[in-house]
């Protein structure tokens, strides 16, 4: 699927297996548009399954290119299984001005299972304190055997950097790579709690801002 300037994608009750995909060059289910929006985009996914995105090392999920933004990305009620790429790389304006690719991303009840890449990589770089985002709300998710593929130059499950508002509740991390946040402006809204984790050097925060991390199973 490809989204172009101002689209909306909605996907209700589809499984994706890619045993048979072709191997091209940058492999993903969904991507953005390569070419700048003027107008926002959304994605919706809601009872969906991905699974065997493994024709190559680098098949994704979801894909997006410099200079697209999404109002929204939500994610429900659905599951993904080995998979080489990122679930979703969301860290394209590396200009460090205060851009970034996503303002609402919405994770509720999810399965992750043997991830090589990221779930998610968010950045919003730079000290502009002019906008308010990325808000991150994830709820209910299992993370299973995720981050260790050799190309996942994140070396995290998640990785956040100058998220904004980051809610992780009710979640399972079973033998996974980090969660790691980098906090840098903006005063941001950092709330994990609830979190059944295998131990406490999973969860990495760097930078000078407040956070907090409640009741760790």
């Amino acid at each position: 699927f490809d989204i172009v300037n101002g689209g909306e994608l909605a996907l209700e009750g589809i499984t994706f297996d890619g045993e048979e995909a072709p191997d091209g060059s940058g492999n993903a289910v969904i991507r953005t548009s390569k070419y700048s929006m003027n107008k926002n985009y959304s994605l919706y996914i809601n009872r969906c399954h991905f699974k065997n995105l493994d024709v190559n090392h680098s098949f994704d999920v979801v894909k997006v290119f410099k200079n697209t933004f999404a109002d929204v990305i939500q994610i429900t009620n659905s599951t993904f299984s080995n998979i080489t790429g990122h679930v979703m790389a969301l860290d394209k304006e590396t200009d460090d001005v205060g851009i970034y690719n996503v303002e609402y991303l919405t994770l509720h009840n999810n399965l992750f299972e043997d991830i090589q890449g990221a779930v998610v990589s968010l950045h919003r770089g730079g000290k502009d304190e002019s906008t308010f985002g990325p808000f991150l709300d994830l709820n209910h998710c299992t993370f299973k055997n995720i981050g260790f593929g050799s190309r996942n130059k994140y070396k995290a499950a998640l990785q956040l950097y100058g998220v904004q508002d980051i809610q992780i509740k009710n979640s399972v991390f079973e033998n996974t790579q980090p969660i790691t946040m980098h906090l840098v402006v903006g005063e941001p809204i950092v709330n994990l709690d609830h979190l059944w984790v295998e131990n406490s050097n999973q969860i990495k925060v760097t930078g000078d801002q407040a956070y907090h991390i409640g009741t760790l199973f």
